[in-house]
């Protein structure tokens, strides 16, 4: 895989050296009281708004496919850079952007190779499960990533 990822929580990101990235995908709530804004012209950040949610509830911003072309899009654009991925705690939502971004690097066929990647990037990764369907269906994965993911690791399905 060219681009490097990592992922991390908000708290941690607020803390961080950001100058050795080439890109941050802030993924915020869309509540968000305090939101984190890079406050230089390097990196860039890509900021998407939307709840750690898998079905309608009042008030809340669902994951849409256009968060996760967004994210795709941000990715090809770092190229072969380092690429940091955060959200509120680090494990659903920015795991399932980071698959995403590594699912369609690796290419057709390599979801079990991209899981496990996911894996070694975080541990504590579990996707959220709306993004991975959405990713599959982008992808035109035939739902192969889902049923990795399902198999390997447990996913996100609860509401914030």
């Amino acid at each position: 895989m060219k681009l490097s990822i990592q992922i991390c929580s908000l708290e941690t990101v607020r803390e961080i050296d950001l100058s050795s990235y080439s890109g941050v995908v802030t993924i915020e709530n869309s509540n968000i009281e305090d939101p984190f804004r890079i406050e230089y012209e390097l990196p860039e950040q890509l900021v998407l708004r939307f709840d750690d949610i898998s079905a309608t509830m009042d008030d809340y911003v669902e994951p849409q496919k256009l968060h996760i072309e967004k994210a795709l899009s941000f990715a090809d654009k770092v190229g072969n850079g380092t690429l940091l991925i955060h959200c509120h705690a680090g494990i659903s939502r920015s795991s399932a952007i980071a698959l995403a971004i590594i699912t369609k690097d690796l290419g057709a066929g390599r979801e079990l190779e991209a899981v496990e990647i996911l894996k070694k990037i975080n541990p504590n990764a579990r996707p959220n499960k709306s993004l991975i369907l959405m990713t599959d269906d982008i992808l035109g994965r035939e739902m192969m990533l889902y049923k990795t993911v399902f198999n390997m690791m447990q996913l996100t399905t609860h509401s914030p």
